[in-house]
């Protein structure tokens, strides 16, 4: 570790903050064409290496990484590889690194191993809080006190407790839902919600993890946001990381979300079908996509009163077609219930749990107490734990090609 100048405790230190890179996180079935490996896999990489190249370019002099590094609690070779890759990087330049663990990284059962316990020893300079304790962690040189509250430490049936010192800049790191952000909706699994006494007004930055758009709950406390996006209730999100700079103890603080270029997540205009043929649909689709001209793009439409004959043969024409404007193109169908008569789905449609959770949304969309705060909200928790439940219950074929 290069040794911080002597005089760091006196003057204004820099902090990069990012959270929820969701490493091994996987959708759809497009392969990166290098690799072979799921797209939006490479995808999650990619982004958290730009985030990396980033503050090592800047020079920062300390990095806090709030939670959910993961996306799974056992995560692949390739997400391990690629998360000791980097923080190696954060290790060479000399840059203080602390990593707590999320809801997504902590085991169900708590006598199940960790992957951070591995991690703690290739990567000694780096100070991981993964457990189901907190931690105080004291970084002399930049006269730095950081409380560090992991997903873990807010499961236990005593609450967690937050302390500031006096004399010094002080950071609390957790990983939670504050009270306020999202109205009232399904969980995630996993997800705690975080006491208003837990964060002390008396912290210089307090560093949130869990919601992956950047936002500031509080007049301490931030959210950086995802590195990436996750699911389509992602899509009103800037993915990238809050630059934040403090000076003396107590003093104003300084905060920066930097931006970083990601895969397009795009909505087109809703179609009207109703008496129209699946060629003129298409057409209005495919008139949408040109005028896009965004080839790099997931994009997202919504046939409105469509019969479903009328609706297969416009996505088959538009699974054909469409791959010369767009990256991918997603198809939803609103219905007055998620499955309203389940005899009526092939084998294929009845897997593609998640697209139908969408279409029950947006079927309810607009009615109490479906707004499109509420219906966003709903959509993004419920699309993740469909996702996870998924992923849970993959052949062992499908989690050895991950």
């Amino acid at each position: 570790m290069t040794e911080a100048p002597a005089n760091a405790a006196d003057r204004p230190i820099r902090i990069a903050h990012f959270s929820d890179t969701h490493l091994g996180y996987r959708a759809m079935s497009k392969l990166d064409p290098v690799t072979g490996r799921n797209q939006r896999a490479v995808d999650i990489e990619v982004a958290f290496e730009r985030v990396i190249e980033d503050v090592v370019a800047r020079g920062v002099d300390v990095a806090i990484h709030s939670g959910d590094v993961f996306h799974h609690t056992r995560p692949t070779w390739h997400s391990l590889g690629h998360l000791i890759r980097q923080l190696r990087r954060l290790e060479a330049a000399g840059i203080r690194t602390l990593v707590i663990s999320g809801n997504h990284d902590t085991p169900r059962l708590r006598m199940s191993g960790s992957a951070f316990s591995l991690l703690a020893l290739v990567l000694p300079e780096v100070r991981f809080v993964a457990g189901y304790e907190s931690e105080h962690v004291v970084w002399e040189e930049f006269n730095l006190h950081l409380d560090a509250i992991p997903h873990g430490a807010l499961t236990n049936p005593d609450p967690a407790l937050s302390q500031v010192v006096p004399g010094r800049r002080n950071l609390l790191v957790t990983h939670g839902l504050t009270p306020g952000v999202l109205v009232p909706g399904p969980s995630e699994p996993g997800e705690q919600e975080l006491s208003p006494t837990l964060l002390d007004a008396d912290f210089d930055y307090v560093a949130l993890g869990h919601y992956h758009i950047a936002t500031q709950p509080a007049a301490n406390a931030w959210y950086s946001g995802s590195t990436e996006r996750t699911g389509w209730g992602d899509r009103g999100a800037t993915p990238g990381y809050n630059l934040v700079e403090i000076g003396t103890p107590g003093g104003p603080v300084k905060v920066e979300h930097i931006a970083l270029p990601v895969r397009p997540m795009l909505d087109l205009k809703p179609i009207h079908g109703d008496g129209r043929p699946a060629e003129d649909i298409v057409e209005r689709v495919m008139d949408q996509l040109r005028k896009l001209n965004e080839p790099e793009a997931m994009t997202h439409v919504e046939l409105i009163d469509t019969p479903r004959p009328i609706r297969r043969e416009v996505e088959a024409i538009l699974r054909r077609e469409s791959g010369a404007f767009v990256w991918s193109l997603s198809v939803v169908t609103p219905r007055s219930v998620l499955l309203p008569n389940p005899a009526e789905y092939d084998d294929h449609e009845m897997t593609d749990l998640r697209a139908l959770f969408g279409e029950f949304v947006a079927s309810r969309k607009g009615t109490p107490p479906y707004d499109d705060a509420f219906a966003q909200a709903f959509l993004e928790r419920g699309d993740r734990a469909l996702a996870e439940a998924l992923e849970a219950g993959a052949t062992p074929d499908e989690e050895g090609a991950r």
